[in-house]
């Protein structure tokens, strides 16, 4: 039962992060119904942010946080306005997905270039903090991680449906054309979303360095749950992928905890593709 109780702990902990991964991408999706694949890449950019703040300015990863979040959205609205607009143009799916891949491979090879292949971290005095529960013992980095994630995601909620650029946000979502016709500047909104959408990604890398290793590769698997969280949890919707990412990560721990964790990936990625077969056809009955 400990056993039982300290996987479902750690699932939920680690599920926050696959949460923010794929609200970040749904967002982009939800308005701008583009599938961002180089989502991974921005969470490994966000890491390595952090690393250089730590080792060459010594401030804490949990207080470079925002500073992070800040560069990773001046990124992602630079990207929008050189890339990604005028590709939105041609009205093509498939030249969104090769320059999102393209991107994606840049980034990542663009970082061992300057970096190099080894396994880097960051280590503070409270890295290896634990905390006891009762039955389970919860690592203070990661339940600081989780506490920002929960921030973060109330943040995004109260935003979106509270304030005005929020509510312009959803607007352009729902329907493009009438958002521009009652006065809307859907490109701005654009240039805005993926901004956000990006900084949310750096955020969740910011976050992992305290008990994740920072290679140039590290978020491709990110990337990939963060996808499966998108459509799990529905596409465009924020709350859907919120639950979604915690289904996720807890169904990650079970299957390692009552299988074997060398066939966790292997069944998260057979309950995604049987999850897709039913709601397909549930969707054709519906029909």
């Amino acid at each position: 039962m400990n056993m039982f109780l300290q996987a479902c702990v750690n699932g939920l902990l680690m599920g926050g992060f696959y949460s923010l991964m794929g609200m970040g991408q749904n967002i982009i999706f939800g308005v701008m119904k583009i599938v961002n694949f180089c989502h991974g890449e921005m969470l490994m950019v966000g890491m390595y942010l952090t690393f250089i703040l730590y080792t060459f300015f010594g401030i804490d990863p949990y207080l470079a946080v925002p500073m992070v979040a800040a560069v990773m959205f001046v990124l992602g609205a630079g990207i929008q306005h050189t890339l990604i607009t005028p590709s939105l143009g041609t009205k093509s799916f498939t030249n969104l997905l090769f320059l999102t891949v393209g991107l994606g491979l840049l980034l990542s090879n663009g970082a061992l270039v300057i970096f190099g292949s080894e396994y880097r971290s960051i280590r503070t005095a409270y890295s290896q903090t634990y905390i006891p529960m009762g039955p389970v013992t919860i690592s203070l980095p990661r339940m600081i991680s989780f506490g920002v994630l929960i921030v973060v995601t109330i943040a995004l909620f109260a935003f979106l449906k509270y304030t005005t650029v929020g509510k312009q946000i959803r607007a352009v979502s729902q329907n493009p054309v009438g958002a521009e016709v009652v006065g809307i500047d859907v490109k701005k909104i654009y240039l805005l979303t993926y901004g956000l959408g990006v900084a949310l990604a750096g955020t969740a890398g910011a976050l992992l360095t305290q008990f994740y290793t920072i290679f140039p590769t590290a978020g491709a698997s990110f990337g990939f749950r963060a996808l499966i969280v998108v459509v799990v949890g529905g596409l465009g919707s924020i709350p859907g992928a919120f639950l979604a990412g915690i289904f996720l990560g807890l169904l990650e721990t079970m299957s390692a905890l009552f299988i074997s964790p060398s066939y966790s990936d292997l069944i998260v990625f057979m309950t995604f593709i049987v999850i897709l077969v039913v709601r397909q056809t549930v969707i054709a009955r519906r029909k």
